[in-house]
């Protein structure tokens, strides 16, 4: 985690870190970069431009979390619950979201290029959706998309 924070954001890092729980916190901007956070719960978080680049969320509890525009660029998701979060605009290039649950989070126009989909439980086909960056990413079926297209609809 970054070191140059406000000391207004340092209460709900230090309570995430000592109790890897910080439901409803304001977290946004920060930079969480490489950084554990395996099985924490950020139900309900705003994580509005968060930097989670190569962060380890495995089994994190991301209901209803609020990360659009947020960097998730080759972060581990597997079996995340992500289920209503907001992910507009979100970056998660190569990120793995293996049986992660998507169901009912909004992914409009996030870029999901070489991300790991497999088994992820969704509500909506991406295949059919032109909000949605998936060059080469891998479906939950076990396909892998090679809609390589960047303009975003």
């Amino acid at each position: 985690m970054s070191q140059d924070n406000n000391l207004i954001w340092q209460s709900p890092v230090k309570k995430l870190q000592s109790t890897r729980k910080c439901p409803s916190c304001d977290l946004s901007g920060l930079n969480f970069s490489g950084a554990n956070l395996e099985k924490v719960d950020l139900r309900s978080a705003d994580l509005q431009r968060t930097n989670l680049s190569h962060t380890n969320l495995r089994y994190a509890n991301l209901e209803w979390a609020d990360l659009r525009n947020a960097n998730l660029q080759g972060a581990d998701l597997t079996g995340a619950n992500l289920s209503i979060a907001s992910l507009g605009g979100a970056n998660l290039q190569g990120a793995n979201l293996e049986a992660s649950n998507l169901k009912m989070a909004s992914l409009r126009s996030s870029n999901l290029s070489n991300a790991n989909l497999l088994k992820a439980a969704m509500n909506q086909d991406l295949q059919n959706s032109n909000s949605v960056i998936l060059c080469k990413t891998r479906l939950p079926n076990g396909v892998t998309s090679r809609r390589c297209n960047s303009q975003l609809n």
